[in-house]
């Protein structure tokens, strides 16, 4: 049995193979490893693309080469490099990905096994109706605990079915990393609840602003002019729960275009209120747009 698996790549949300590892050092039982790692262990299985790997672990990897007797490697491509030869030569099991690559291997012949990867999306949830959906996108790094808490108790006190549906927003994150932030923070607050979409391209955006019922965006202090998916939001139509301060845009109204956040008790369901604030935010936006602006950026 393997008591490891390496892995290059730590994170799943930047790489397939690492997800891909990730999966199968779960279904394993064992622990998930970087490289740099891979001494503590004796029988480890080694995954990852060699052509990718820097200096300094080719030479970590070099060096346990001579240490292990009964490592496997799981090739996902066959780069042909001396360090990849040399684990190769060892290893007690060659597992390839592909028949492409057990081809390649004729020389190995006897411990080499052709396999597969399967389907990396083992979420099992459907995105079933809601009487509620709340979408938010352009969370940079940090989401503000204490609003939405506030928001979900409020959507729990309304007792109507609800989704939390989130994008990390590609315009907004400057790295996968902070995407994954924002995934775990949200999803410790609005657990079986939430649904985290990626980063959305601008038309997928768009999709989700005009069927939500609500858009969430919150930032320290209060909204600024220059937040650009709120912007985003009230050119179309979305009813935008955020907060406001003294610094927040004038036109900007609790209960006429927008809803703050600090300023609810119970949000906002019936049809017509709900679409005179989004007929407002439209009106407003109007106000705000590129036209306007190059107007002010021409003088």
């Amino acid at each position: 049995m393997n008591d490891a698996v390496v892995t290059h790549h730590t994170n799943p949300f930047r790489s397939g193979v690492a997800r891909f590892n990730q999966l199968l050092a779960e279904g394993l039982g064992v622990p998930f490893v970087t490289i740099e790692e891979a001494g503590r262990f004796t029988t480890p299985l080694l995954s990852f693309k060699f052509e990718q790997l820097g200096e300094r672990e080719e030479r970590t990897l070099t060096e346990l080469a001579d240490q292990w007797e009964h490592h496997d490697v799981f090739l996902h491509t066959c780069s042909g490099l001396e360090v990849e030869r040399r684990l190769l030569a060892g290893a007690r099991r060659v597992l390839c990905g592909n028949r492409a690559i057990a081809d390649r291997l004729a020389d190995l012949d006897g411990h080499v096994e052709t396999l597969w990867t399967p389907g990396l999306i083992v979420e099992r949830r459907r995105m079933a109706p809601t009487e509620v959906s709340v979408f938010s996108f352009g969370m940079a790094h940090k989401i503000l605990t204490d609003r939405f808490r506030h928001l979900r108790d409020l959507l729990e006190a309304s007792g109507r079915s609800y989704s939390v549906h989130v994008s990390a927003a590609t315009h907004e994150t400057s790295t996968m990393r902070d995407a994954e932030i924002v995934f775990a923070e949200m999803d410790a607050l609005f657990p079986d609840r939430m649904y985290f979409l990626g980063n959305l391209s601008d038309l997928a955006v768009a999709h989700e602003l005009q069927r939500c019922t609500f858009f969430a965006a919150f930032f320290e202090g209060g909204v600024r002019a220059n937040n650009t998916s709120v912007a985003s939001a009230i050119e179309r139509g979305a009813v935008v729960i955020t907060n406001l301060d003294e610094s927040s845009p004038t036109e900007l109204v609790h209960m006429d275009n927008v809803i703050d956040i600090d300023q609810t008790d119970e949000l906002p369901f019936d049809p017509l209120v709900l679409r005179r604030i989004s007929v407002r935010a439209m009106e407003t936006s109007r106000e705000r747009s590129w036209e306007a602006l190059l107007q002010r950026v021409r003088r």
